[in-house]
């Protein structure tokens, strides 16, 4: 149970090996290590972290402390991990060995200031603090000097008074003084276990310490001015030359075969007047520790030293002391997130497919496609009770509006196409800017078809930047009464909003888009050259000369001057379904026109076979389909189709971005796992430390967790929040509307994926390595 137990033999004899085991520091093919009855092998890492933390403690060849810690706070941290809270308990033992070693004014001193005899009596007052039955030393010696040897030495011997010490060495003489018991190792073998009888003497020299008395060679000059002492020990010949002056004392050395040292307080030779004296136990006897104040004050318990305040406290903490040259890298992490934010933001962009990039028409119309439609189709679906309302065609408009407000705009005027649909469907909710229609000369225009006029450069010169500003302006379709636009919906349908009533004539008269000129300066004529106008819309600007007005179907009142070629009563040469127009009547006007007057649904149905389809506003969507379907109607959902058409337009682009977004995410983690990778690696000895004192692998994941926020805060977050600031603004401009995507699930998204893939890839490289015994970790040859 106590004592010192020496390991001896040459070096790779297995000693360093055997010990590892017996610490639980690695791992054995076959056999068994019991620690105080518990068996520590072939069992769960966690386990055996937890019987050695609470029953050993290890000093390391290589002292294996934390350099970026206080000598204080390498010696707590084993109190912590067998459940020492209090800070008072914590203060009084840690101060407490240190005095005992020697190292107590060194408390607040960095571990990397410290020479090898410093650091190694604090690696052993972190051995002993905890109090633990056993303490195991891999040659603690083996890079000291000999006065640091023998002061080591002496506190492990003392150690060993009141608890069992395995001591591995490769030097006789100090296992002959030292040890209670010896065993001998070689090739791997224990070749002898015996109990030692040393003597009671060390004959172990100080290699910088030199004995003046033991020197035979002495001489003496005396003077009232001079006292000097040479002593010779080698039979050299003495050679020099001394000059006093000013205070300072200047030496030459005129023997070149030997050098001059001067020996002071800064000096690492020290000359001792007096013999050399062997070492006796009484001097380490003197180095006793009392044990009852390392006593545990309550049960120990290994536990975490690290809870979620205190990783990131810590995280923050290293990051701030990072040098110079590591502060730079973090630039970057900071360029990463820049890249998988653009990277983000591009991808849900272009894939974000809204209404307004595709929609043309009314949400809710049908489209029945067919080449030729027949004037009887067309009145069957008028009749079925399914439908609200259908029309010939796609049911678009464009209406004409002047810009008046200004002189310099007078002549000018913006084209707004929409697709037509019944003012009966609006309710106040839909209504944004203005008001409902009260009247058929009122009309409400949805915002996403204003937004199209709005982007035409001549449209904001005349003072319309937003949908409201068009309220209360005036709109004209080609031989019709002016209309006005009274209210602004948002539907999220391109449309244009009147009443039913007026939709065939409305279509029949609005001309085609490309008969405007595009863009700024786009103007229309007062009067349409429509072949065929609604009778009721001229009654007040035409003069009946001679006959009726053309109430009846496939009736025509033409001007006077075609008396003679159109006779009353008779037909005519122009057709409408097929059926010659009868003239029952001329008219004149101030224009002398040409156009020809019939009935409201002359007018349909000529306007019936110039279109090559129907479009048809359903009660219910889906059930009309499947009727149509049923009778093998080609019919088509007119927003699905929209949808269709442009994403198969689109794929190619989409494609090309989204693989282009995605090579630059893959860079982007790429890089940041290089980066944290090449991080790691010179932070390996330090994990490898951690595990070899005990501390639990959950401790070293959440150390390195809160580091990585800490990066990831201070550096990742800048360069999210500067590109997600460059990518809204850019999102507001049109050009860039439907490349990039920045809303509150997209950024989100963007914090999750730099905050996931830096704890990712940062954690990654750890788990690859504390998977590995302590001291697989510890002997790896690529670190420092």
């Amino acid at each position: 149970d106590k004592g010192l137990i020496a390991l001896l033999g040459p070096s790779g004899c297995g000693k360093t090996t055997l010990l590892n085991v017996i610490g639980g520091l690695d791992k054995v093919g076959s056999g068994h290590v019991y620690i105080n009855g518990q068996r520590i092998t072939k069992r769960r890492t966690g386990k055996i972290d937890q019987i050695r933390n609470l029953n050993i403690g290890y000093v390391f060849q290589n002292y294996n402390l934390v350099d970026n810690m206080t000598v204080f706070d390498n010696v707590a941290i084993a109190l912590k991990m067998v459940g020492v809270r209090d800070k008072k308990e914590i203060e009084e033992k840690v101060n407490y060995v240190l005095e005992k070693v020697g190292m107590y004014r060194y408390r607040n001193r960095y571990a990397d200031m410290l020479s090898g005899g410093e650091r190694q009596r604090v690696g052993i007052a972190r051995a002993i603090v905890k109090d633990p039955a056993i303490v195991i030393a891999d040659e603690p010696t083996g890079n000291l000097d000999s006065k640091n040897t023998l002061e080591v030495m002496n506190i492990i011997k003392a150690i060993s008074q009141d608890r069992l010490v395995i001591l591995v060495t490769h030097e006789e003489e100090l296992a002959d003084f030292y040890a209670s018991r010896v065993i001998r190792i070689k090739d791997g073998a224990v070749v002898s276990d015996c109990v030692n009888a040393h003597g009671d003497q060390l004959d172990y020299r100080v290699d910088n310490k030199i004995y003046l008395k033991d020197i035979k060679d002495h001489k003496r000059l005396k003077t009232e001015s001079y006292h000097i002492d040479f002593y010779n020990d080698s039979g050299g010949r003495l050679d020099l030359v001394i000059v006093i002056r000013n205070g300072n004392i200047y030496i030459e050395n005129r023997a070149q075969d030997s050098r001059v040292e001067v020996v002071d307080d800064n000096s690492s030779v020290e000359l001792t007047d007096d013999h050399y004296r062997r070492i006796t136990k009484e001097e380490y006897l003197a180095s006793g520790f009392d044990t009852e104040k390392l006593r545990a004050q309550g049960k120990r318990k290994y536990r975490s030293i690290l809870n979620p305040l205190s990783m990131i406290r810590q995280g923050f903490k290293t990051v701030f002391n990072y040098n110079v040259l590591k502060k730079i890298l973090l630039l970057g992490f900071l360029i990463s997130a820049m890249f998988i934010t653009y990277a983000v933001s591009n991808i849900f962009g272009v894939l974000n497919i809204t209404d307004d990039e595709f929609i043309t028409a009314d949400k809710s119309y049908i489209r029945v496609v067919d080449k030729n439609p027949e004037v009887a189709e067309y009145l069957a679906y008028e009749q079925n009770g399914e439908y609200e309302y259908i029309m010939p065609g796609n049911g678009s408009l464009s209406v004409d509006m002047k810009f008046d407000d200004y002189f310099q705009t007078q002549q000018n005027s913006a084209v707004i196409t929409g697709s037509l649909s019944d003012s009966g469907k609006l309710s106040e909710k839909d209504i944004v800017s203005g008001r409902l229609p009260e009247n058929s000369s009122e009309i409400v225009i949805d915002r996403l078809t204003l937004e199209n006029v709005i982007e035409e450069q001549g449209t904001k010169m005349a003072g319309f930047g937003r949908p409201s500003d068009f309220v209360g302006e005036t709109v004209s379709v080609n031989n019709m009464p002016d209309m006005t636009i009274v209210g602004i919906a948002d539907r999220e349908s391109p449309c244009i909003y009147t009443d039913r009533s007026l939709f065939i004539n409305l279509l029949a008269n609005s001309r085609e888009e490309g008969e405007y000129e595009e863009g700024y300066g786009g103007g229309g004529g007062s009067e349409a050259s429509a072949e065929f106008i609604d009778y009721t819309l001229k009654q007040s600007q035409v003069t009946l000369e001679r006959g009726s007005w053309p109430t009846g179907d496939y009736q025509v009142l033409v001007n006077e001057k075609n008396r003679e070629d159109m006779p009353v009563g008779r037909t005519i040469s122009q057709k409408i379904n097929g059926t010659n127009l009868t003239v029952t009547g001329y008219y004149s006007d101030a224009y002398d026109s040409d156009f020809m007057l019939v009935s409201s649904n002359t007018i349909k149905y000529n306007l019936i076979n110039s279109k090559d389809n129907i479009t048809i506003c359903p009660k219910n969507k889906a059930s009309a389909l499947r009727q149509l379907e049923e009778q093998n109607v080609n019919a088509v959902d007119v927003y699905a189709e929209a949808e269709k058409e442009y994403k198969d337009g689109m794929w190619s682009s989409i494609f090309s971005t989204v693989v282009m977004a995605g090579v630059i995410l893959l860079i982007s983690f790429i890089e940041i796992f290089l980066m944290i990778r090449a991080s790691f690696l010179s932070r390996v000895k330090e994990v490898g430390v951690y595990r070899a004192i005990g501390v639990k692998k959950g401790d070293i994941y959440r150390m390195f967790m809160g580091e990585i926020l800490a990066i990831t805060t201070m550096s990742s977050m800048p360069g999210f929040v500067f590109m997600a600031y460059i990518l809204y603004k850019l999102s507001g401009i049109s050009y860039f509307s439907q490349l990039f995507l920045v809303n509150v699930p997209v950024l989100i998204l963007c914090i999750g994926l730099i905050y996931g893939f830096n704890l990712l890839f940062g954690l990654f490289p750890v788990f690859r390595t504390i998977r590995k015994t302590p001291a697989a970790i510890l002997s790896r040859t690529d670190i420092n």
